[in-house]
Parts: C-alpha cells; sequence; structure tokens
C-alpha cells in the first residue's frame, strides 16, 4: 500500500511539473502601437504639407538571419494640405511597412514602388511618433521636412 501511495504521488507531481513545463497557445499581447493615428507633415519652414491617418494593423518580431525584427504594417489615407511641390507620394492611399529598434520607427508609406518612395524616421514617445520624411528617388533627396502622428 505505501508502494501505491508513493506511486501516485510521483505520477501526480510529474504530470504537475508537465503541465507547468509545457508551452502554451496563447495569444501574444497585442501591441500598444497597433491603431489609428491622426498625422500631419510639415516642409521645412514648418508649413503643413498633407494630414490625414496612418493606420498600424499588425506589429510581429521575426527572425531574419541571426536578429529578430520587430515588423509593422499597415495603410494610409492622407490628403494634400499645402501648396508645395516635389513632396512624393504621400497623397492619396496607400500600404504601409516598416520596423521599431528600441524607440526608434522607420515607415515606408510606398513600399512596392522602386523609385519615388516616401519615408518616415522617428521616435516613438507613448501614443506618438515624430520625426523626419523624406521623398527620395534614384537620384537622392528630394524633399523632406517633419512629421508628427498622434494616436486617436
Amino acid at each position: 500500500m505505501k508502494i501505491a501511495n508513493t506511486c501516485l504521488i510521483i505520477l501526480t507531481l510529474s504530470c504537475y511539473t508537465l503541465d507547468c513545463s509545457t508551452a502554451k497557445n496563447a495569444e501574444p499581447p497585442k501591441s500598444v502601437l497597433i491603431g489609428d493615428y491622426q498625422y500631419t507633415s510639415y516642409d521645412t519652414q514648418g508649413a503643413k504639407v498633407v494630414e490625414g491617418r496612418l493606420s498600424i494593423t499588425s506589429v510581429e518580431t521575426k527572425r531574419i538571419r541571426s536578429e529578430n525584427v520587430t515588423q509593422l504594417k499597415g495603410n494610409w489615407q492622407l490628403n494634400k494640405a499645402g501648396n508645395q511641390e516635389h513632396i512624393g507620394a504621400q497623397v492619396g492611399s496607400g500600404e504601409l511597412v516598416g520596423s521599431i529598434d528600441k524607440d526608434e520607427i522607420w515607415i515606408d508609406l510606398n513600399p512596392n514602388v522602386s523609385d519615388g518612395n516616401v519615408f518616415l524616421t522617428g521616435t516613438i514617445e507613448g501614443k506618438r511618433f515624430h520625426g523626419k520624411w523624406s521623398a527620395k528617388g534614384y537620384a537622392g533627396a528630394i524633399n523632406e521636412g517633419t512629421f508628427e502622428a498622434n494616436r486617436k
């Protein structure tokens, strides 16, 4: 009887230990960056260039070579707010892709375009990010300015 009880206790403890040590299929926590942002960009003199909405729809950590990279995806809808020329393809709507490294964010507003891209590089501070935008082509920088994106 003592041997049976001892075996039963060992079996119970083994099952408990295995259950606690196995990985659970829990949903990963939702990123605080996912959501809609009120976006405004400015030229180098501080005048509005465009304004509208940026939406970050997914934030995922992926392993690329030997590094873990945080990638983001989303879309945008922006309207021209000033009369500047050569602002790149940041009017209308489109998809966006980007990455995050610590509190730094990088976004390409035109990921499927090889010439005439608009890039955002900035800093994340709570529910907003801000920094510089640049319209670039094969020949280099076309125009640039600053931007801010505040979570709605």
